[in-house]
């Protein structure tokens, strides 16, 4: 991160950079202007959230979008792109798309879905004693290199990566990467 004295050497700079943007179909042209507009003018300008209620744009496109402007490129393992846990129901044959109990309940974060887990992390928090760390619900991000990894083990280079990431060594199965379903209900 530079911290420059004004906008002007702002320009200056920018203007000796390649162009970024990630095309016109997530609304970022390649182009300097989007350089110096702050995430805020950018989401405004793009009206990425009317097309989208439009339909114009699917789902997939709009939280590229999303991830795009808040920062989170594929070339980072520890900002890669996330998306929404939606639906609720892995068990069934023929998913209701009509049925509430399809989805999962998005007012509340994943942690608090299963009651369980939710007492777990309460009483963590309400039980912390240190001088030096507050209390905390969850004590890790849902977003860094090992766990991008892990969802991404079955596919080249990440694979490699992951092996890199644990002395050449895979973990133990119980805790690899299997499927949707089983992900799920941990």
């Amino acid at each position: 991160m530079f911290a420059f004295i004004d906008r002007s050497i702002v320009k200056k700079v920018v203007n000796f950079l390649p162009r970024v943007g990630v095309g016109g179909r997530y609304a970022l042209p390649q182009q300097r202007r989007t350089s110096l507009a702050s995430a805020k003018q950018l989401f405004r300008s793009a009206n990425m959230t009317q097309r989208w209620q439009r339909r114009e744009i699917s789902n997939f496109e709009y939280l590229m979008y999303l991830n795009t402007i808040a920062g989170r490129p594929y070339q980072d393992l520890n900002q890669y792109p996330v998306f929404p846990w939606i639906i609720a129901d892995y068990e069934s044959e023929k998913l209701d798309l009509n049925s509430p109990s399809t989805y999962r309940d998005l007012s509340k974060p994943i942690g608090a879905l299963n009651p369980t887990r939710k007492s777990f992390f309460i009483e963590r928090y309400n039980n912390w004693e240190s001088d030096t760390i507050p209390p905390f619900h969850y004590g890790t991000h849902y977003s860094t290199a090992a766990f991008t990894l892990g969802w991404l083990i079955r596919l080249e280079p990440f694979t490699t990566f992951y092996l890199n990431l644990q002395e050449g060594k895979f973990d133990h199965a119980n805790r690899l990467f299997h499927s949707i379903p089983l992900s799920w209900q941990n």
